[in-house]
């Protein structure tokens, strides 16, 4: 990542990209996704577990009331998102954690109902071969949701190719199947398949125009191209950038609720040099959820730019008492202690 220097260039270098590569970090341990019940039992606030993949628990929290939940501030792993509801069948997905955007993962867990289950298994004609579950009242055949699970299953054990291809014949077979189409996007955009990744995404967005997880998809996609343009294209990153600023301010509006939105619209802001309106957006995203590890880095970044020291280090003391036990945290420290010695050398 490119930056301009100020005075004493090489510790100013040093404390921006310290602070700035801690902050991508940090921002990639984001797991999100919808809970897709196949009944108005959806309104129900329903737990969703995080867990290491070798099986320490992380964290446990609650959907909203349309299913959505969200999990930030991961460090890179493998995880499991489990869903144990009364009446379904265990859900279970796995999935990679890694750095940069890519590593904002969307986890759209399908619960099946234990007696429909057994039913489906056990008919025999084509009209009970279609299972009623998921989004929006939707039907389709149990053929697809098998293949659907075994994408999951594959993406679960890292074989993302497989996982792509599974899901593309489910959205060939089953077109209006959201969350397969918004699901095949993250592994197009894992791939760096960016226009294939765009095309999902915007299905996707076609299909529930009142969810703003595919804008929010479509965001950071396009500041992940942008990133990756600056070396290979840098005359086309701002266009990508405008691209990223104009599809997150609708996600913005779409739900102003949304962390996610905030934060990526922040973060799209800040690689467009427009620093205001990014501090704006991280500020926002802080208001919404206090203790995002994300959005406090990243508005220390900021300042550490713009030689602001003392709100530098007012996020810094900040994530480091939200953070009693991060791996990252002598790194931060040793960041506090050169902040704080600008700070001292700004007040003589």
């Amino acid at each position: 990542m490119a930056f301009e220097m100020y005075r004493r260039p090489f510790l100013s270098l040093l404390l921006i990209c310290l602070v700035a590569d801690l902050a991508d970090a940090q921002s990639n341990g984001v797991i999100r996704g919808q809970i897709l019940v196949p009944s108005v039992r959806i309104s129900e606030r329903i737990q969703v577990i995080l867990q290491r993949s070798d099986g320490p628990i992380v964290s446990r929290g609650f959907s909203d009331s349309l299913g959505n939940y969200e999990f930030r501030g991961l460090p890179p792993g493998t995880y499991d998102v489990v869903v144990n509801l009364a009446g379904y069948g265990e859900a279970r997905q796995s999935v990679g954690i890694g750095t940069g955007l890519a590593g904002t993962q969307i986890v759209n867990i399908v619960l099946t109902e234990k007696e429909r289950e057994r039913n489906a298994n056990d008919a025999s004609s084509s009209e009970s071969d279609v299972v009623d579950i998921t989004e929006l009242g939707r039907k389709y055949p149990r053929k697809v949701l098998d293949e659907y699970e075994k994408a999951r299953e594959d993406n679960r054990k890292g074989n993302t190719a497989k996982a792509g291809e599974r899901l593309e014949a489910v959205v060939k077979a089953a077109p209006d199947f959201f969350a397969a189409h918004n699901t095949l996007g993250t592994i197009y955009q894992k791939m760096d398949r960016y226009r294939d990744a765009e095309r999902e995404y915007n299905a996707a967005r076609q299909l529930n125009p009142r969810s703003s997880q595919p804008l929010e998809n479509l965001g950071s996609l396009y500041i992940q191209e942008a990133d990756a343009s600056r070396k290979t294209d840098p005359s086309n990153v701002g266009k990508i950038l405008d691209n990223a600023l104009d599809i997150l301010d609708e996600a913005k509006k779409l739900n102003p609720r949304s962390v996610s939105a905030h934060y990526l619209l922040g973060l799209a802001n800040y690689r467009s040099e427009f620093y205001e309106e990014a501090e704006q957006s991280f500020k926002r995203a802080l208001g919404l959820d206090g203790r995002m590890p994300g959005a406090r880095l990243m508005l220390a970044n900021l300042y550490i730019k713009l030689q602001k020291w003392d709100n530098a280090l007012q996020h810094l003391d900040a994530w480091l008492s939200d953070n009693p036990k991060a791996p990252e945290r002598a790194q931060i420290l040793e960041t506090r202690a050169k902040v704080a010695d600008r700070l001292r050398g700004a007040g003589k």
